[in-house]
């Protein structure tokens, strides 16, 4: 009778991240607690990693829909500063020394200042909403900074521990530390790729807060311009009031 010939045992676990191949030693068929402990270092990697991808992916959502509301915002502003141009327009010519009824007044002024005023609340309303949605944004982005920075060494560091150790003490585990090893260049190759996507994504997320900040800008410049036509608007409302005081009293 032939002595049974000895198999070599694969096994693949499904990770979201990416399957995990595992090579047993010929012969072997059960993992010792040596190997479960590497196992489990291993899958914690896989674990991280998907954990920043699906941050990275979520982190681009939120600045996409971020991105929609700041062009929204954008023409909105141009219609708020097209209002506001015909507010100077009519006041231009009420400083003129005489000007035609039917082009200006002080009431037609009156009402495109209130028009434009309601344009701007309506419009300040929106980006401050928008100022708290990007503020919440760009916190979270701090924190994936921060995770993928700080958590990163110490995780990898771990690991490389654990398959040293299991590496020294081959002989006596199940697991092939050569066809492993191998597992792991390859998990190192695919997460450069995913690295290289997320890095990708945080620069549109980026783009996003940039973007409003230009916007932000935009809005401050014509924030400071409608605050002087206000101090303009007061001072025609005035001289037009001091000139009606004054020609009733010629007339009497």
């Amino acid at each position: 009778m032939q002595p049974l010939e000895k198999v070599t045992k694969k096994e693949s676990i499904k990770h979201p991240f990416r399957n995990i191949e595992l090579t047993y030693e010929t012969g072997k068929s059960k993992l010792t607690p040596q190997d479960e402990e590497l196992l489990a270092g291993y899958v914690r990697l896989h674990d991280f990693e998907l954990e920043l991808k699906n941050t990275a992916n979520e982190l681009y959502q939120e600045s996409k829909t971020a991105n929609k509301t700041i062009e929204v915002l954008s023409e909105q502003l141009k219609k708020v500063q097209a209002s506001f141009d015909t507010c100077c327009t009519l006041a231009d010519k009420l400083s003129q020394t005489s000007y035609l009824v039917e082009e200006t007044s002080l009431e037609k002024l009156e009402l495109q200042r209130q028009q434009t005023e309601l344009q701007l609340y309506d419009y300040n309303e929106k980006l401050l909403n928008l100022y708290k949605g990007l503020k919440e944004l760009q916190k979270k982005i701090n924190e994936y900074y921060k995770v993928d920075e700080e958590t990163v060494d110490d995780l990898y560091n771990e690991f490389t521990t654990l398959s040293m150790k299991h590496l020294e003490n081959g002989e006596n585990n199940s697991i092939d530390s050569v066809a492993f090893d191998r597992q792991f260049d390859d998990f190192r190759d695919y997460r450069t790729i995913i690295e290289s996507q997320r890095q990708g994504l945080t620069d549109l997320c980026e783009e996003a807060i940039t973007n409003y900040t230009n916007l932000n800008l935009e809005t401050s410049a014509l924030y400071n311009c409608w605050n002087e036509f206000i101090k303009r608007n007061e001072l025609l409302k005035t001289l037009h009031d001091l000139h009606s005081q004054a020609t009733g009293f010629a007339q009497n």
